[in-house]
């Protein structure tokens, strides 16, 4: 067995460890809104204060730790500008490292599958982009699992990189919104989770129908026309 070898199941056994730790052990009791928000807030007054944050969100999002509750403390505790700017640039470096990390531990892993991997290996070269792009609009996918998947598939990284910010900004800063929103009592809850629907609907019509309509509206060839005139 190569160092090669080697080094992906050392790298994969730690990761499920990790995995396992956070979420099996009593770690896990501390993973909630209200202790998340209390150990953000001690950040506010620290000049380093988004930079830890930053820090800390983005290996969140490689241990599998849910985005939102990381999202909804910096709106509390930032408001949704500040606070969702922060949480874009730590969700992005964190879902890189796990891109880059699902394309290390998954090399070769489709072509194992035979005609199947070859086929979801065509789709993501013709449209890896497009494809991720509506996943991370559709709520309730595992950021991590997206991540990760991402990097066994082999999306380009560029694609990558550009479908999570576009994906991914603009429910950040809605939760952001609706998290310092709820704080001020200016929104419901109700209100929240209407909100964000909304959004997540309006991007997916944004990114599906042009695709359809220029389907729709594409000329039929006639079955008459001599094609040599």
């Amino acid at each position: 067995m190569d160092r090669r070898k080697i080094s992906k199941i050392m790298m994969g056994v730690l990761l499920v460890a990790a995995i396992a730790v956070i979420y099996l052990s009593p770690v896990r009791d501390h993973l909630n809104r209200d202790e998340i928000r209390g150990f953000v807030e001690q950040l506010r007054g620290l000049w380093y204060g988004p930079i830890a944050f930053i820090g800390i969100f983005a290996v969140a999002c490689i241990f599998a730790v849910p985005a939102s509750i990381f999202v909804l403390a910096s709106g509390l505790i930032w408001g949704w500008q500040l606070g969702g700017t922060w949480s874009v640039i730590g969700g992005l470096l964190g879902a890189t490292a796990s891109f880059f990390a699902g394309r290390f531990l998954g090399e070769g892993l489709l072509h194992r599958f035979g005609r199947v991997g070859k086929m979801v290996a065509r789709q993501v070269d013709h449209a890896g982009f497009k494809s991720l792009l509506i996943l991370r609009f559709i709520p309730g996918l595992p950021f991590a699992a997206l991540n990760y998947g991402a990097g066994v598939c082999g999306v380009r990284l560029g694609d990558f990189v550009l479908a999570t910010v576009l994906g991914s900004a603009p429910s950040i800063y809605v939760f952001a919104y609706c998290a310092d929103a709820l704080f001020n009592g200016t929104m419901s809850e109700g209100d929240a989770v209407v909100n964000l629907l909304i959004v997540c609907v309006l991007m997916l019509a944004i990114v599906l129908i042009p695709g359809l309509l220029k389907r729709r509206l594409r000329p039929t060839p006639d079955p008459e026309a001599d094609p040599e005139s």
